[in-house]
């Protein structure tokens, strides 16, 4: 049974009337906000289901591979294309939001992935690993759009940023999109800001029209996922002794047009941690670079500013946090 009213709004009336522990627990109670035994059931078995549907895609992966040996290239293909088949037909029958179709639409898409691998696996194709999983996304799009869940749309993300970090990475000067982009003009560190606003870009996108599809907590991970990419192309700048190449200038755009919109919003603190998170790795970096770690001085230094960042981030978030929570206040 979900409670009438959101958490935001039991703080903001919990603050008007200054209830003390007391109170708020009578709050809570007339409110309904705290699940009961029968709403802890229902949430662990959805839990179970779902953790039982991640085991079985990942026992379909490991069972081709573990028989690999004894299974033909035909039996192979075959095993995974009916497997795929009997997916798309349970879905027709048992369309989504159901349970059952959401779970075959949500295999079929795992199973993609893994036709893809066996293909490129037997037949030696020379593709890229990051094409395997850029390939894989977009063939994997209409299913995670039909099955309209936030479990799929984690799955696809991830493998989304999967593709994103081999192609900066592993090999980045391999395959046919590295060919597009081939020019003295672009290096390494573009893609890896092309990565940090690809992300960004989906984030804004999802924020700005709400869909039951990409849950909140999916937008937090797009936006894990940017930063992760803006704190490698921070590293690198500082490392290569360059604040003033793209990297910086990219990263602390896209931190200003976080913070800006997340002020403007006032709903989620989590970004801004985010990018706190970002400025306190980078700039800890950067002080570990320039300092003299034979002396016992940089090491302090070093500390001191770790502690000291992180408790004022800490502190700005507390605040923020209970400002945005309390209407009437700037």
């Amino acid at each position: 049974m979900q409670p009438k009213l959101k958490r935001a709004e039991l703080d903001r009336i919990a603050g008007h009337y200054g209830l003390d522990a007391r109170g708020v627990d009578a709050l809570l109670e007339i409110a309904e906000a705290r699940p009961g035994a029968s709403e802890s059931l229902k949430f662990l078995s959805r839990m179970f289901a779902i953790g039982g549907l991640l085991s079985l895609a990942a026992g379909v992966v490991f069972f081709v591979a573990a028989n690999w040996s004894a299974i033909a290239v035909f039996g192979r293909f075959a095993l995974l294309e009916i497997l795929l088949l009997a997916c798309v037909i349970i879905a027709l029958f048992r369309l989504p939001p159901s349970d059952l179709g959401r779970g075959a639409l949500f295999l079929a898409f795992v199973v993609t992935g893994a036709l893809l691998a066996l293909f490129g696996q037997t037949y030696q194709t020379g593709a890229d690993v990051y094409e395997l999983f850029l390939t894989w996304a977009l063939l994997g799009l209409p299913l995670v759009v039909l099955v309209n869940w936030g479990v799929s749309s984690a799955a696809w993300l991830l493998v989304l940023n999967i593709s994103l970090m081999l192609f900066c990475g592993w090999h980045s000067m391999g395959g046919w999109l590295w060919g597009m982009l081939s020019s003295s003009r672009f290096v390494t560190m573009h893609i890896v800001l092309a990565a940090m606003w690809c992300n960004l870009l989906l984030w804004f996108g999802f924020e700005a029209v709400r869909v039951q599809a990409v849950p909140q907590w999916v937008r937090r991970l797009a936006m894990s996922c940017a930063f992760a990419f803006g704190t490698w192309a921070g590293m690198r700048s500082v490392y290569q002794h360059d604040l003033a190449a793209i990297d910086m200038p990219g990263l602390l755009t896209a931190m200003v047009a976080v913070a800006t919109y997340c002020w403007h919003r006032r709903e989620d603190i989590y970004p801004l941690a985010v990018v706190m998170g970002t400025f306190i790795i980078v700039s800890v970096a950067w002080i570990a670079d320039v300092a003299d770690f034979d002396d016992e001085i940089g090491f302090i230094v070093l500390a001191l500013w770790l502690i000291g960042t992180s408790a004022v981030a800490g502190r700005i978030l507390t605040v923020t946090a209970r400002r945005w929570r309390t209407p009437g206040i700037a």
